[in-house]
Parts: structure tokens; C-alpha cells; sequence
């Protein structure tokens, strides 16, 4: 009778140890997954801040081009991102253009806003960065 018994205390023991080792599985799982997610979504923000970097480098180069440029806003497509570049210019008491370029760039879900505030003297054309600042995307 004896004999009989230990069989039946296998199989909870068993079913218990399968239960634990199930347990430590799904747990690696998310753990693995919550670390290759936030690895992505850096990958995303990154690209998304090299986006509106170009946004601003683009307006930059056209406002090099032609100080009177002020074609706002419009888009530029970097590969499979994107930025949204807009501008705004006032003047001066020294009759400069303080021109303010807002570039949102876009990688998938993530956004990053950039904004560059440049000067460009209205005779000669020449162009400075006065500033270059994150803000929050919205």
C-alpha cells in the first residue's frame, strides 16, 4: 500500500517544479522584451533629433541662399523619417533678420523639436547661429 502512495506525491512535486521553471520563463521573456523596447525607442529618438537637425541645417542652407527665404512651413524627408521646418524673422534694431527656425523631427512614434535662432544682416547676407535649443515635442 506503501508503494502506492509515493506515486501520488510525485506528481505534485512535478506539476510544482514545471510550475516554477514555467514562472522563470515568462518572467525572462518580458524582462527581454521591456530591454530590446526601450533599446528601440532610444534608436527612434535618436533618429528623430538627427531629423530635425537636418530640418534646421536645410532652412540654414536656404536661408545662406537667399536671406529673403521664408517659405514656411514645409517638410523634408530623410530616408524613412521626417522633419517639419518653419520659420519666423523679425528685425532688429540694427536692421538684421533675427530669423527663428522651429524643425519637429519625426522616426516612427518618437518626435523631437529643435529650435535655431539665426542672425542674417540684410545687406551683406551674412548668416549666424545666435543659439540652437531642445524644446519638448508636443
Amino acid at each position: 500500500m506503501e508503494a502506492k502512495l509515493r506515486g501520488q506525491t510525485a506528481l505534485p512535486v512535478i506539476l510544482l517544479i514545471s510550475g516554477l521553471i514555467m514562472e522563470f520563463a515568462v518572467a525572462a521573456v518580458f524582462v527581454n522584451y521591456f530591454f530590446s523596447t526601450s533599446g528601440l525607442g532610444e534608436k527612434l529618438s535618436s533618429r528623430a533629433f538627427a531629423a530635425a537637425k537636418a530640418g534646421i541645417d536645410d532652412a540654414a542652407i536656404k536661408l545662406a541662399r537667399d536671406k529673403e527665404f521664408l517659405a514656411s512651413p514645409y517638410n523634408l524627408t530623410i530616408d524613412s523619417d521626417s522633419a517639419a521646418i518653419s520659420l519666423s524673422r523679425q528685425t532688429d534694431a540694427h536692421n538684421n533678420y533675427i530669423v527663428t527656425i522651429t524643425s519637429v523631427g519625426t522616426a516612427v512614434s518618437r518626435q523631437r523639436k529643435l529650435v535655431a535662432i539665426m542672425v542674417v544682416d540684410q545687406t551683406t547676407g551674412q548668416l549666424g547661429f545666435q543659439s540652437l535649443t531642445e524644446q519638448p515635442a508636443l
